[in-house]
């Protein structure tokens, strides 16, 4: 059935706009009329979001591969960051040549931007220009980094703007608000299609887990596939799901495969869900793959749930200790650092430091702001690279706390995912190419493909897993007897089910000794900046007393 796009006026006469099914543009107006929603412009629309290219694997084969295209607004958000860092330099010229001179002893000094400001502003320039870029380039991450860039570069115009009428900077902070405002839209609509850099993971596991739940049930009700992917869209609970949706169906109805048409929305569908629709498509038992499929989803939601929500607690009291220590260091401590200045009272050497850092962050606020920003940037240039990529993956399972979490955390990825696959009737040399994308980690990665090279020179899978020194030496031994005794997808999943219990005794040791650390990392932050203050407040009462 077609998707016509309108837009049109509601019964109290304001803007409406959406897609609705329709056979003709005709009957769409009819639909909407009896919504009392009347059509000012309507069109049919099309699934024009995908492309196909030629890539090469892991291995070196190349294969062509569907991914979606940039919506439009990400282009023009990408062009506007690298032209907010040519406006960048153009006020950091123009900032230069207004700023006054000042006779001291005779000899005129600059005043105003120091060399260090100066290069401050040249860093942010560039950048906001690689960020650009990056956005270009279709990097979700640069779209959030951007946002918070540009809400920085905004502040400053804005405060100048509502306090001395100056309108130039009121153009500046509509230059940089506006960027910020198209990034979080881009976010969105990165999100709607599915488009997000290309990876290999499913951007919001419950939606896809409930849909691909819904559709086993209608299909193993009888339901033929298209019919079954309209009434899931009447469920759809995001616009950007119900969109992919129809564009499914209108693959389907054109008489495409539904597993390639699923590799067009590449956000939604990774490529385990693509090949276990393809293993069920092949044995005609696509109902039963789909609900192994849904589960599987549903369990990966609820150990991704278990991990967020075990670093939830630890940011969120490290976000309060910044805050609170920077609002101490910058409106707190010059205030009674003035009053004793003029006091002409010596300081002793804890005070002398925290003016030195106080001053420095209330000067210099710019670079703590935008350094890990631009850091992140070079961060994400060098996980570009095989091997820094690999020693820093290894580097985190090696991290004391957080290391073992991660380790237990994706070998019950590993196991559960590998299992479900052989459940399917997927060969384990096929298999384990998909779980190797899967398990998010170079290192893991690594033994994965090692196991892989293996198989195919005809030895088996444990010997690798227990030389690896990645996994934990229990899981190659357990592999081993599934191998011998035939039951390789009962054990993992045992693995599977031992490694859940560990997370969640992992999570609960990690918040048990984080929480003690980071209230005596606060006390001793606050503490040391209460006595850097108040000695000298001491030394002042005593010498006033005598």
């Amino acid at each position: 059935m077609p998707v016509f796009e309108y837009k049109a006026l509601n019964a109290k006469g304001r803007a409406a706009s959406g897609v609705i099914d329709a056979e003709t543009a005709r009957d769409a107006r009819e639909k909407l009329r009896h919504q009392k929603i009347y059509v000012t412009d309507i069109k049919e629309v099309r699934g024009s979001m995908a492309k196909r290219e030629v890539v090469k694997d892991e291995l070196g084969q190349k294969k062509v591969v569907v991914s979606s295209e940039l919506p439009q607004i990400v282009t023009y958000t990408g062009t506007l960051a690298i032209i907010s860092a040519g406006v960048m330099l153009l006020h950091l010229v123009l900032r230069w040549r207004s700023q006054p001179e000042v006779a001291v002893a005779g000899e005129a000094l600059e005043a105003g931007l120091t060399g260090i400001d100066v290069a401050v502003k040249i860093a942010s320039a560039i950048a906001a220009g690689l960020f650009g870029w990056m956005i270009l380039k279709g990097k979700t991450w640069a779209l959030f980094v951007t946002a918070i860039f540009a809400g920085i570069e905004a502040a400053l115009p804005f405060y100048n703007l509502v306090t001395e009428s100056n309108y130039v900077m009121g153009l500046l902070a509509l230059i940089y608000g506006g960027l910020a405002g198209m990034c979080m839209i881009s976010i969105a609509k990165m999100k709607d299609t599915g488009a997000d850099e290309g990876n290999d993971k499913v951007q919001s596991l419950r939606e896809v887990s409930a849909f691909t739940r819904q559709l086993a049930t209608l299909i193993h009700s009888g339901i033929p596939l298209a019919q079954a992917l309209t009434a899931c869209i009447e469920q759809a609970e995001s616009p950007g799901m119900s969109k992919t949706l129809r564009h499914l169906r209108e693959q389907i109805t054109q008489g495409t495969d539904f597993a390639n048409a699923l590799e067009t929305c590449p956000g939604y569908f990774n490529s385990l869900y693509i090949n276990m629709v393809r293993a069920g498509q092949a044995s005609g038992r696509l109902d039963e793959v789909l609900s192994r499929i849904a589960e599987y989803l549903a369990n990966q939601n609820k150990l991704r749930n278990k991990v967020i929500n075990a670093m939830m607690y630890p940011i969120i009291m490290l976000t309060i200790s910044v805050l609170v220590v920077a609002a101490l260091m910058t409106f707190v401590v010059p205030k009674i650092t003035e009053i004793l200045i003029a006091q002409k009272i010596p300081l002793p050497l804890p005070t002398q430091i925290l003016v030195t850092i106080s001053a420095f962050m209330s000067t210099y606020w710019e670079i703590l702001l935008k350094g890990p920003l631009v850091g992140m940037f070079f961060l994400q240039g060098a996980l570009q690279r095989d091997s820094f990529k690999l020693k820093w993956d290894t580097a985190k399972l090696k991290m004391p706390l957080v290391g073992d979490l991660l380790r237990k955390t994706a070998v019950s990825r590993f196991a559960i995912t590998f299992a479900v696959l052989l459940r399917s009737g997927m060969p384990a040399l096929e298999a384990l190419r998909i779980v190797r994308k899967i398990v998010g980690n170079r290192a893991l990665q690594e033994v994965i493909q090692g196991v892989h090279d293996s198989i195919i020179e005809g030895t088996d899978i444990s010997t690798p897993i227990k030389k690896s020194g990645v996994f934990p030496p229990v899981v190659g031994y357990m592999i081993a007897v599934g191998e011998q005794t035939g039951e390789l997808e009962q054990l993992l999943e045992r693995v599977a089910v031992a490694y859940d219990e560990e997370v969640d005794i992992s999570i609960q040791r990690m918040t048990g000794l984080i929480e003690p650390i980071m209230i005596v990392f606060m006390a001793v932050v606050v503490g040391g900046i209460v006595a850097a203050v108040i000695i000298p407040l001491l030394q002042m009462s005593t010498g006033g007393m005598r």
